[in-house]
């Protein structure tokens, strides 16, 4: 090597390292991707172990987190990556008790929006919905029937006025569910078209079963409704290789994406910084560069427009 070439090297490495996180990831973009464009996590799970926000799993009691993921890293992403708005979901572990998401809601008013939980079997669960939702500001909450899969509250007649509120404030359910519950579903999003309806995690197609896509495409009857969002999130889980860039989950994002168009799309995530599976720079490089069939303009709808249409979300001081 010459040394004019030596000098120009050591001369860029500055550069380099000033870089900020989000340019670093369009550097290593396909052409085509390099814009910096509107971006809203969808999903953001968030938790720390202050003792005024006990843990109170609904499945396992004893449930503990190995490591926090508190919302202080979460901002600290955003802020790295250019992330303009996030969806906070409270996780299982706080079971029904959303104050640690109303916390964080009330501490970062300018960058989120809301979803807690409900416990789908409390004969209160309408006026726990508007406590939340008027008391706290939330705009939605989330159900997890994939923990029980043999239940059918999900389109129970005892639910309709749960969805019937819903509809007048204008709310979305999101749902953790397996692909033999999509006809519950389905029911439901066809009773109340005024309810948003995100469906979390691409619909845990289980890549585990010998053919799973007979069960899979059961999802695919919600694409008639426009009240319906698919989530392209969490590739880690569905993945069987547990390899970057998982490249087995890739076909299904795809059939998603066939079935449903890009308008019926959002991205996600699942919680901040630390992440044990994926980092953000991962995340975002899944997307725009082994989702290869997405165009711009469908990166545009998926990665934040889209979410414009489910949330109302603030503008920024």
């Amino acid at each position: 090597m010459k040394r004019r070439d030596i000098i120009k090297g050591m001369a860029a490495m500055p550069l380099l390292g000033l870089m900020d996180p989000f340019d670093s990831v369009l550097a290593a973009m396909p052409e085509k991707f390099k814009k910096k464009r509107l971006v809203i996590d969808t999903h953001i799970e968030t938790w720390n172990f202050d003792p005024r926000f006990p843990f109170k799993h609904p499945e396992n009691p004893n449930a503990k987190a190995a490591i926090e993921a508190p919302i202080e890293n979460q901002v600290k992403q955003m802020k790295d990556f250019n992330i303009t708005y996030g969806v906070l979901i409270n996780p299982r572990y706080y079971g029904w008790d959303n104050s640690y998401k109303a916390h964080c809601l009330k501490t970062y008013p300018n960058l989120f929006v809301a979803h807690g939980l409900l416990n789908p079997h409390d004969p209160k669960i309408v006026d726990n919905l508007r406590y939340w939702v008027n008391e706290h500001g939330f705009q939605g909450m989330r159900f997890s029937p994939i923990y029980h899969p043999k239940e059918t509250w999900l389109n129970s007649p005892a639910h309709y006025p749960l969805w019937k509120e819903a509809e007048k404030l204008g709310l979305c359910f999101n749902y953790y569910i397996v692909p033999h519950q999509m006809p519950m579903l389905e029911d439901m999003a066809e009773r109340f078209p005024g309810v948003k309806i995100v469906v979390d995690h691409a619909g845990k197609p289980d890549l585990k079963a010998a053919d799973c896509w007979p069960e899979f495409k059961k999802m695919f009857k919600l694409s008639r409704f426009k009240n319906v969002w698919i989530s392209n999130s969490e590739p880690y889980e569905m993945s069987e290789v547990k390899k970057y860039p998982y490249e087995d989950t890739l076909p299904f994002y795809k059939a998603i994406y066939e079935e449903f168009g890009a308008k019926q799309i959002i991205w996600g995530t699942g919680y901040p910084f630390p992440r044990w599976e994926l980092p953000m720079d991962k995340e975002l490089e899944f997307m725009y560069k082994y989702c290869d069939f997405y165009t711009e303009k469908d990166l545009d709808l998926i990665m934040g427009k889209n979410a414009l249409e489910i949330w109302r979300f603030p503008k920024k001081a």
